[in-house]
């Protein structure tokens, strides 16, 4: 071998090993697998909560697949009035007993809706593990939610899917593959292996569509910050929709099965019609947002292949709109284009070539990657970051509250 062909080898080695250092700086965070070292979490008034409640509760089923916990579903009732198969979990008639809705005027602020909602998903509805009955319980009561708002079962959707269905990328597999030792230790897994996205469109003038993301699926965990956070928001700016004149059409869709490789997101992109794709302008997806005092969003689109993210018109709009609130609102919006390659529902939407936008609450780790402070473990609970951090939910909730309705209303 020539000494000209070992320097191209040696120089191509030298490129391709600090592509990948670059890669590691700048994704390690973006991926959410960033663990900083102890001496940065233990601070002198930093602790370990105890599980809160615990995710081993058992639970008592009596439905076909599900006990219906809330008093308001009442089997023994007449069916008049109700047609088709009511064997179904997601017939009407299990929700005819709307309840009340959470109180909203004009005076209600921002954010508030939600931080209710995120303290209630964590006490009633923790450990929503994909494909189990407490993550179907949690999408019933997402249902009961946008009903009670005043949404009608023409606006609501439910896409029932199983990882048979979507498990068709390697990342995928390996994802579920990680978690099929524990799921099977678990006696509150749906022995169909069933989850579910639960999807809601609210109408504007136009047809061109803004797909609003969160997932409600967590790990073993009450999961405020992931991802009660972001399923709070939906459903608050959802209330908050349903009496404001959109010019675009709303598509807000809260995606099982997340956490094993997105994969309720995967099969909602993969059942669009060509009409349908054409028709969505972007994605916005909220996910972990108050796992630091930084709320971020990250907005642009990728070309194949690489791994900058491009800004166009659009994400441009959405720089000035944050500048703008941040400067009448008092918020603190902070720009981070590389966030939407993070591992969340965003990244199916990017890949197949939409504009994204992310949301999400962050530390910064010495190094500079993104720090996660209660990212899946036991302290991923509203008591103990209420507690630890006092201010921290409510100012996310309002800070991602009202950018999001800005972006929704805005003109593209």
């Amino acid at each position: 071998m020539t000494r000209k062909n070992i320097f191209i080898i040696s120089s191509v080695i030298a490129i391709l090993l600090v592509g990948v250092a670059y890669g590691n700086h700048h994704f390690r965070g973006a991926t959410g697998e960033v663990t900083p070292d102890g001496a940065y979490i233990s601070e002198e008034n930093d602790y370990t909560p105890e599980p809160s409640p615990t995710p081993y509760e058992p639970y008592e089923y009596t439905g076909p697949e599900l006990s219906y916990d809330p008093p308001s579903y009442h089997f023994e009732e007449e069916l008049e009035g109700y047609e088709g198969d009511t064997s179904s979990s997601w017939h009407p008639f299990h929700f005819r007993n709307v309840r009340q809705p959470q109180p909203l005027d004009e005076n209600t602020p921002h954010g508030a809706i939600a931080v209710r909602h995120i303290r209630h998903l964590n006490d009633h509805y923790y450990s929503r593990f994909p494909f189990s009955y407490q993550e179907k319980r949690a999408a019933i009561w997402i249902v009961g939610e946008l009903l009670a708002m005043g949404y009608t079962w023409d606006d609501i959707d439910v896409q029932e899917f199983d990882i048979y269905d979507v498990n068709h990328s390697s990342a995928s597999a390996a994802r579920w593959h990680n978690f099929g030792t524990v799921i099977h230790d678990y006696d509150y897994m749906r022995d169909t292996y069933l989850s579910q996205n639960v999807i809601l469109t609210v109408p504007g003038e136009s047809s061109q569509v803004i797909v609003v993301g969160a997932h409600y699926d967590t790990l073993l965990y009450p999961g405020a910050s992931d991802n009660a956070s972001g399923t709070a928001l939906l459903l608050e700016s959802a209330q908050r929709m349903l009496n404001t004149d959109n010019y675009y059409t709303i598509v807000y869709v809260f995606f099982g099965a997340e956490e094993v490789g997105l994969l309720g997101a995967h099969f909602f992109v993969d059942n669009l019609s060509d009409e349908e794709l054409s028709n969505i302008i972007f994605m916005v997806n909220a996910d972990v947002l108050f796992e630091g005092p930084y709320f971020i969003f990250g907005g642009g689109y990728q070309v194949p292949g690489s791994w900058s993210p491009r800004s166009n018109a659009i994400s441009r709009q959405w720089e000035e709109l944050a500048g703008y609130l941040n400067f009448s609102q008092g918020l603190e919006l902070i720009s981070d284009p590389y966030s939407i390659f993070l591992s969340s529902d965003q990244r199916v939407f990017m890949e197949a070539g939409f504009t994204v936008m992310m949301l999400f609450g962050t530390d910064f780790h010495p190094s500079g990657d993104f720090y996660f402070r209660v990212f899946h473990s036991y302290r991923d609970d509203f008591h103990y970051i209420m507690d630890r951090w006092p201010d921290k939910i409510d100012d996310a909730m309002r800070t991602f509250s009202i950018f999001l309705e800005e972006v929704l209303l805005a003109m593209y």
